[in-house]
């Protein structure tokens, strides 16, 4: 645990860097957690220097929060309403300050990729317990429609039913082509007329079905 840090500059700004005042602001709540607006809050009631500037300063604590393996979001609990994660400190760096003191950090903590990637895991895990136990309204409505039955609607088939057919234009291409697309005519099997292959050629004359060809003389 750090060492209690001195209780006002003034309107002097403190000597401690943004990853001191964030993992300052989080040992001192009742969780060890706090959402980022709580965050900004500590810090600007601790120190009145940070009560001018505010969105310079906080757009880079916020970068800091995002860029240091330190800094652990954790998401929401269902029992507490309201908007946006916690951050709190990883336990591994609980002992990164030199005897307790905010104002000497030792080397940028880091994790493994392999740690990282199972931390990642296990969060997005509890992010998906917790919309199963509280789902939003957008995911209650969507669940909602989704086991209604689906019907269809009686205007919109009474205007398909009733529509009239559609006007053709009067030119070359129109008149040429066919009303509707062109449908394969069944063909049926004729046991009377042989279908062996012959070396014979063979023609179909246009009075003839072409299922009965006309052996070439």
């Amino acid at each position: 645990m750090p060492r209690p840090c001195r209780e006002s500059y003034g309107e002097q700004k403190p000597p401690y860097s943004y990853i001191s005042l964030t993992a300052m602001a989080i040992w001192n709540s009742p969780d060890k957690m706090l959402p980022l607006a709580d965050i900004y809050k500590f810090i600007s009631d601790r120190f009145p220097y940070y009560r001018r500037n505010t969105q310079r300063w906080q757009n880079s604590l916020r970068h800091n929060l995002s860029f240091n393996d330190c800094f652990v979001k954790i998401p929401r609990r269902p029992d507490r309403p309201g908007k946006g994660a916690y951050w709190t400190l990883h336990p591994a760096a609980l002992d990164m300050f030199e005897n307790g003191s905010l104002l000497r950090r030792r080397k940028r903590f880091k994790l493994l990729k392999s740690d990282k990637d199972r931390l990642e895991h296990e969060l997005q895990a509890l992010v998906n317990i917790n919309r199963i136990i509280n789902p939003t309204n957008q995911q209650q409505q969507q669940l909602h429609q989704e086991q209604q039955p689906k019907t269809v609607s009686t205007t919109i088939l009474q205007q398909e039913t009733t529509a009239k057919p559609k006007k053709r234009p009067f030119d070359i291409e129109s008149l040429i082509s066919p009303e509707e697309p062109v449908r394969l005519t069944q063909v049926y099997y004729n046991p009377t007329i042989s279908y062996m292959p012959t070396h014979t050629p063979m023609y179909c004359q246009p009075q003839y079905n072409f299922l009965q060809p006309v052996t070439a003389v």
